[in-house]
């Protein structure tokens, strides 16, 4: 099926409503959204990777992907769900994504992405008290933190570790094989909580996780047209289904 990019107007006021309700508020409404969009157009509709824009100067609205604009029309179209307080979406808008990349294509790109790596059993002493804003036993750290963790390990000085190359490696490595990084730059960072799935004995819970939350941007080139397909439609990223790891392309030079 064809890639479709969907523009979705978002009321605020009705998601904060959401996920009062459903008590599932974190620090960037990718928690909320990520259900609402479930409750409104069914997880097999829902647009998956998205990218929330809440301070757009053309009102707050997402951006999102979607392989069937078919079933997401016809989902829209049904009653508004008795448990969605408040029309919480507009009506979607889709626009047809190119059915091939050409190799060697040259794009500019934005994507917001959580960039951290996974950690097993065995849990790090922290890098610096001012970055040492993941838990134990969370299951994943900031990249930045694990690389001045590596750095203080071999004895050399972690302050010296910058958190731009940091994030810029992290994403060429997701992008390896698929495309290649010509320019790339951190745009935006900060730190913020996002609730996340977690399962205990009694069931499934939520909680909220702290983490780095930063915007990437530059140019790219497509390497392999089939394996950038696959990214573009998939994300960058674990965090795909909560606001993050959208690729969004533009033409290269803007």
């Amino acid at each position: 099926m064809t890639l479709h990019l969907v523009r979705i107007g978002v009321n605020p006021r009705a998601l904060a409503a959401f996920a009062v309700a459903r008590r599932v508020a974190d620090d960037d409404d990718g928690y909320a959204l990520h259900c609402a969009l479930i409750a409104r157009f069914g997880t097999a509709a829902a647009p998956r990777p998205f990218r929330y824009l809440p301070d757009h100067p053309r009102g707050a609205h997402l951006l999102g992907y979607v392989t069937d604009a078919t079933a997401l029309a016809e989902a829209a179209a049904l009653p508004l769900a008795d448990d969605l307080p408040g029309d919480v979406f507009g009506p979607p808008a889709a626009r047809a994504m190119p059915d091939t990349w050409r190799t060697g294509a040259r794009y500019g790109f934005e994507v917001r992405v959580r960039p951290v790596t996974r950690f097993g059993k065995r849990v790090r002493a922290e890098c610096s008290a001012r970055e040492d804003a993941w838990q134990r036993g969370a299951g994943e750290v900031d990249a930045h933190v694990a690389a001045c963790d590596r750095a203080a390990a071999a004895g050399d000085d972690p302050g010296g570790v910058d958190r731009e190359t940091v994030y810029v490696e992290w994403l060429a490595r997701r992008l390896a094989g698929a495309a290649l990084l010509e320019t790339a730059g951190l745009r935006l960072f900060r730190r913020s909580r996002t609730r996340r799935n977690t399962h205990v004995a009694e069931g499934a819970r939520t909680r909220l996780v702290e983490g780095p939350d930063a915007v990437m941007a530059g140019t790219l080139a497509v390497d392999d047209p089939a394996a950038f397909a696959r990214v573009i439609a998939d994300g960058l990223g674990r965090h795909a289904a909560f606001g993050y790891g959208m690729v969004l392309l533009a033409p290269a030079g803007l």
